[in-house]
């Protein structure tokens, strides 16, 4: 079996080191907020938006 170029060690040392960083966790955090957002109004749109035409 070839040795993978990303490990599951690095994958791991990464998310350990996103989450317990403050000021990377800061970033992250309004990034998920924005992206939930995102989704959020795209799913409420497309749910409701018929009652939104005139």
């Amino acid at each position: 079996m070839a040795n993978p170029s990303i490990s599951i060690e690095k994958v791991k040392d990464f998310c350990y080191s996103q989450f317990n960083d403050d000021e990377k966790w800061a970033f992250n955090s309004k990034l998920l907020r924005a992206v939930g957002l995102f989704a959020g109004s795209i799913v409420l749109m497309r749910s409701f938006g018929d009652l939104m035409a005139i």
